[in-house]
């Protein structure tokens, strides 16, 4: 028979995340002839490789994958949580809470703090900021009003920075504190704690054109 056409038919298969365990093997060598020959050393063991998180057996693309869930497409770490457990994964969404923060501190503050660095030495900045609740904060209930600031540079350049800092309230000395140094324009709405600024930032208010009905 010889081959006279071809008619491809597509369907859209998704394959589930897989969980897999790695195992490290690390072997110990012992020299037979070390009386003989007067080595010092009579034992080799292979170098380790340390662990992502000093005690925790998780590795990398673990935690990535975790953090995906909870701040890129909003999974809680109780749903991972209970989504785990369907799978035969008994894991605890403190432990993998404590792998989150373990990771933000020790990998993702020195970025931050870099990136903090660099954003003062643009000409145009901007900020708001936006209330959100937290539980269990020392001294507050948990209705209470905390603040989520937002510092950007331009939308004029390819590689941009947005930082976010929480802070336990909106006054004008958080965003002093933090834009340190800058020297240049702030791009904020109307609220009048940015005028409150050092005299080195200049506040310009945004223009929204309203079409009367």
């Amino acid at each position: 028979m010889t081959e006279i056409g071809k008619d491809v038919r597509r369907h859209l298969k998704l394959v589930p995340a897989k969980v897999v365990v790695v195992e490290d093997w690390y072997y110990t060598y012992a020299c037979q002839n070390w009386e003989k020959e007067n080595t010092q050393t009579p034992v080799v063991t292979t170098a380790r490789e340390p662990n992502f998180i000093p005690g925790s057996f998780v590795a990398p693309e673990a935690v990535a994958h975790l953090m995906v869930q909870k701040f890129v497409i909003g999974s809680p770490l109780y749903r991972q949580e209970q989504e785990l457990k369907r799978q035969g994964i008994p894991l605890s969404r403190q432990t993998m809470s404590n792998w989150l923060l373990w990771t933000a501190e020790h990998l993702l503050t020195p970025v931050y703090d870099r990136l903090h660095q660099e954003l003062p030495t643009r000409e145009v900045l901007h900020a708001d900021e936006t209330t959100l609740q937290v539980l269990y904060e020392p001294g507050k209930t948990a209705q209470s009003k905390s603040y989520m600031w937002l510092y950007r540079i331009s939308g004029d350049t390819d590689r941009p920075i947005v930082l976010y800092e929480y802070q336990p309230g909106r006054g004008a000395c958080h965003p002093k504190t933090f834009l340190a140094g800058f020297k240049g324009y702030l791009h904020t709405d109307g609220y009048a704690g940015y005028h409150s600024l050092p005299d080195e930032i200049t506040v310009v208010g945004c223009w929204v054109c309203q079409e009367k009905i």
